[in-house]
Order: C-alpha cells, then sequence, then structure tokens
C-alpha cells in the first residue's frame, strides 16, 4: 500500500513537468504575434496598433492586405522578421528579430501572416505588377 502511495505521489510532483516538456515543442505564432508585432501592426494586423500614426514616414504594413501579402514570397516575409525593415528597404523603424526569435518561431509567424491575409505568393512580385500595368515603371 505505501508502495502505491510513494508512486501517485511521485506522478503527481512529475506531472507538471512532463505535460510543460510538450507544450515546449509547440509555437503559438498568433501569442509571439500579439506580444511583439501587434504594437505596431495592430491586434488584427491591419497596421493600425498603438504606435502607428499619421506622423510616421513609413506606416507599418497592413497584414490583412491580401493584395500587397501575395506579392510577397514566404522567404520575404522570413527575411524582414529576422532583418527588420532596413534589409528590404522599408521603414528602420521595424526592427531585426533575428536574435530574438528561433527560426521556427518566424517560420510559424510566417504562416500566421498568411493566415491573416489569407492569401500565399502568387508567383508575381509588386513590382512585376506594376511594370505590366505601366510598362515605364521602375
Amino acid at each position: 500500500m505505501r508502495t502505491s502511495i510513494r508512486i501517485l505521489a511521485l506522478l503527481f510532483l512529475i506531472f507538471p513537468f512532463l505535460s510543460r516538456a510538450q507544450s515546449f515543442g509547440q509555437i503559438d505564432a498568433p501569442v509571439i504575434y500579439l506580444k511583439w508585432c501587434s504594437q505596431c501592426h495592430g491586434i488584427g494586423g491591419r497596421g493600425d496598433g498603438v504606435n502607428s500614426t499619421p506622423d510616421l514616414a513609413i506606416n507599418p504594413r497592413d497584414h490583412t492586405d491580401s493584395s500587397y501579402m501575395a506579392t510577397r514570397t514566404d522567404e520575404q516575409l522570413r527575411e524582414i522578421i529576422e532583418g527588420g525593415g532596413t534589409r528590404l528597404a522599408k521603414s528602420p523603424l521595424m526592427p531585426p528579430w533575428g536574435k530574438t526569435f528561433s527560426r521556427e518561431e518566424i517560420d510559424a509567424l510566417v504562416l500566421y501572416l498568411r493566415k491573416l491575409c489569407n492569401c500565399r505568393y502568387d508567383g508575381i512580385t509588386s513590382s512585376e505588377k506594376l511594370r505590366r500595368i505601366d510598362p515605364n515603371f521602375r
């Protein structure tokens, strides 16, 4: 009887650690986005976060804008998350997150951005689309 009680007590002591270890493998991109990205991009990803003001030279990207987001490859999204706005000639206010997030977290954020815009890369960059409309576009 005492052995059974000891085994049960041991299970109760280690069970919280076992369940926590399993959850470490799961990356919750919406939580990461809410904590780190929503201040500028907004809770819903519309570029209307508390740090987005009309006087900014470059406003935060609206991640729900599928017409724009479909012109960006997943690799371009990874690059801007990892290297910040200046990596792709965007806003210098967009910080580089490459030292903050793991590769897996960045990949999860890219998937989350695709959910926000309900789109995927359509095979044509925005500058290519503009050249089709106006051949003189540079």
